[in-house]
């Protein structure tokens, strides 16, 4: 086992049930570093400095180093993780069309890695569209760690087959979950903002008469749980532009409810306007 493995390992011996306080305690200590502080600042001005919640931005940095943390730690905290509540799951299984594909759209929010075991827990099939490079052995510590989470609840598709192997995955019956905040050359609105962003999911869902639903995430009380929403049929839109601006709209309410449980939105979409957001 490698050194990293066993230090990062030592993670998931903390019982789960002191995990938030632990991180509520190092986040006291790096708050403290103006520059940790601004990095942060940044990434909740990115994604909010559009919207009607962008004079939170300072407030909610913190809380979303918080999220970072925590998720973090509970990557390694497999069990609690994957027990996550669903609410809607049918739409996964008993009241979906067996007869048809299906596409999962979701985004990397609160304790994604914990979703599809979580969804698998009550029935879901799925196949999951991921970036070869998570795959490869030589990967950092904390991706293979999300990926073992992320196996638990269903079948990992690599990206390297290209459109084509995407299309000949989505058989009748078959549900694929697809990120839909990944950088990408499309141009979209999120939040206010227009950014580069990808457009797989509505493509893929046009391509292949594939209804979508979007699985998001949202607090409740000390907790939260998974919301599984009624699909969305491409026919219903005039393209698959018009059905990828509802897909991003629909996700932009959740995520504008808790914006602080969002990963990395810096990473997750290209920026597009000709200012760029920086931190000192």
């Amino acid at each position: 086992m490698r050194a990293d493995d066993m230090l990062q390992g030592v993670r998931g011996l903390v019982p789960a049930r002191l995990v938030p306080g632990l991180v509520r305690r190092r986040v006291r200590g790096v708050w403290a570093d103006p520059l940790y502080r601004a990095r942060h600042e940044a990434e909740m001005e990115f994604l909010l400095g559009c919207s009607e919640r962008a004079g939170e931005v300072p407030e909610l940095a913190r809380a979303y180093t918080e999220q970072g943390m925590l998720r973090t730690w509970m990557r390694w905290q497999p069990r609690a993780i994957t027990r996550q509540e669903v609410r809607g799951a049918e739409w996964l299984t008993s009241r979906r069309d067996l007869s048809r594909p299906l596409v999962l759209s979701f985004m990397h929010h609160a304790r994604y890695d914990g979703m599809f075991a979580s969804l698998a827990r009550h029935g879901a099939d799925l196949r999951i569209l991921t970036l070869a490079d998570a795959l490869e052995a030589d990967a950092p510590t904390q991706i293979r760690q999300h990926v073992r989470v992320v196996r638990r609840g269903g079948t990992m598709l690599p990206t390297t087959g290209g459109t084509g192997a995407v299309l000949a995955a989505l058989q009748p019956g078959v549900t694929l979950a697809i990120a839909s905040d990944v950088a990408g050359q499309t141009p979209v609105e999120f939040l206010g903002r227009r950014v580069l962003g990808s457009s797989g999911a509505a493509r893929i869902a046009v391509a292949t008469d594939s209804p979508v639903v979007l699985v998001t995430s949202h607090r409740e009380g000390e907790g939260h749980y998974l919301q599984v929403h009624p699909p969305l049929e491409p026919s219903a839109f005039g393209g698959w532009e018009e059905l990828l601006a509802e897909i991003l709209s629909r996700h932009g309410e959740a995520v504008l409810a808790w914006p602080e449980a969002l990963d990395n939105p810096l990473h997750r979409w290209g920026a597009l306007e000709a200012e760029t957001v920086t931190y000192a």
